[in-house]
């Protein structure tokens, strides 16, 4: 009777096998606790065993008088060796017991810098609570991005619905405010006809008053929403924007034009306006600025456009953790990033102010040229000169 064949090993061997494989994925599952626990006590018996062994060897091999000669220096030689393959062994066994915490780590780090698409996998190597601890991280950043997504669906409709208002009562104004106006400035003027001249003075004053009222509602009517920009472009929206700013306020405006720039999406022109509009706006309230450059800047990729001052300046970091004042540059990133551009605000105390916003745009929507178109607003009292 034969007790073993080949193909009875074959069988032990590959139910030892079979049983390692078990063994050994129960110990990667054990807690991280138990893991560090168990390889410094590996760790720590086998360096007292060859240690000991070792010191044994050394006694016998060495005579009594070389011994007591060579064996501090024996000692410190066996501490040093221990100790660096001490080092080497368990930071290797550590550096796979902590590689799921350090892909958590990278992941943070990623969800941090804006990366909503980051997920952990589970490691092979990971116990019950960190399985458990990468389920949350992922259910979390699962989270986050689908309220940012929310949100920026709300910022959507919000802007939309801020825009259609705006039309609205622009066109009203336009419609029916400046039209009552018109009619009351024709009726004024054939009045001044039939009145004698005593009382002409009055009537004149009052019909320069009516007329300023009249083209006062205009331009509210157009920065409410400019006609101009759904007709003529973002080009030619910009040149009127910049003069009616010069005329406001007296600062010289220079608008640049770098690249042939046609007709962009309107959600893409309308936000960069708005970011114009906000920035002038800000210039004329805060800035102090003896001077104003736009530049529409072409590369290829982005329509990128540029608001720069010489003014007083200010720090971006603080006014963003003052909420009333941070409204406006939280406004003009979100409409931005609605269109998948992005804003950029260079500013420091004293140094002045530029803001950066651009839109992808690419083809033949934003070509690349030499040629600069530069014009400068025009200085409205220089026709009374």
């Amino acid at each position: 009777m034969k007790l073993w064949t080949p193909v009875g090993g074959k069988a032990i061997a590959a139910a030892f096998q079979a049983l390692a494989q078990r063994l050994l994925q129960r110990a990667f599952r054990l807690p991280l606790f138990y893991k560090v626990l168990i390889a410094n006590t590996l760790l720590v018996a086998a360096g007292a065993v060859v240690g000991t062994t070792l010191s044994f060897r050394a006694g016998h091999e060495l005579s009594g008088e070389a011994y007591h000669r060579w064996h501090y220096i024996y000692i410190f030689l066996f501490a040093i060796g221990g100790t660096v393959l001490s080092a080497l062994i368990y930071s290797v066994l550590l550096r796979w017991a902590l590689r799921p915490l350090e892909q958590l780590q990278r992941a943070a780090e990623m969800l941090h810098q804006g990366r909503m698409d980051v997920r952990v996998p589970v490691h092979p190597f990971s116990d019950r609570q960190m399985e458990r601890l990468v389920e949350t991280f992922n259910r979390m950043v699962e989270t986050i991005a689908s309220n940012n997504e929310r949100l920026h669906w709300l910022s959507r409709q919000i802007l939309q619905a801020q825009e259609e208002e705006r039309a609205r009562i622009a066109r009203e104004l336009h419609d029916e405010a400046a039209q009552w106006l018109t009619s009351l400035l024709i009726r004024q003027r054939l009045l001044i006809r039939n009145l004698p001249p005593q009382m002409r003075p009055e009537v004149e004053e009052l019909q320069k008053m009516t007329a300023a009222a009249l083209e006062h509602l205009r331009r509210i009517a157009m920065e409410l929403r400019p006609a101009i920009l759904d007709d003529l472009g973002l080009v030619e929206a910009l040149r009127w924007q910049a003069e009616e700013f010069q005329k406001q306020t007296g600062l010289p405006v220079r608008l640049e034009i770098h690249g042939r720039i046609a007709r962009l999406s309107r959600e893409a022109e309308l936000a960069l306006y708005r970011v114009s509009q906000e920035a002038l706006t800000n210039i004329a309230r805060h800035a102090r600025a003896t001077h104003v450059e736009v530049t529409l800047n072409c590369t290829g990729e982005y329509l990128e456009l540029i608001v720069a001052d010489d003014g007083i300046g200010f720090d971006p970091e603080a006014v963003r953790k003052s909420r009333p004042r941070s409204l406006g540059l939280i406004g003009m990133a979100e409409r931005l990033s609605l269109v998948g551009g992005a804003l950029q605000i260079e500013s420091a105390p004293g140094k002045g102010t530029r803001i950066r916003a651009r839109v992808p745009a690419g083809g033949p929507q934003c070509v690349p040229q030499e040629v600069i178109h530069a014009w400068v607003a025009k200085d409205p009292d220089s026709d009374r000169r």
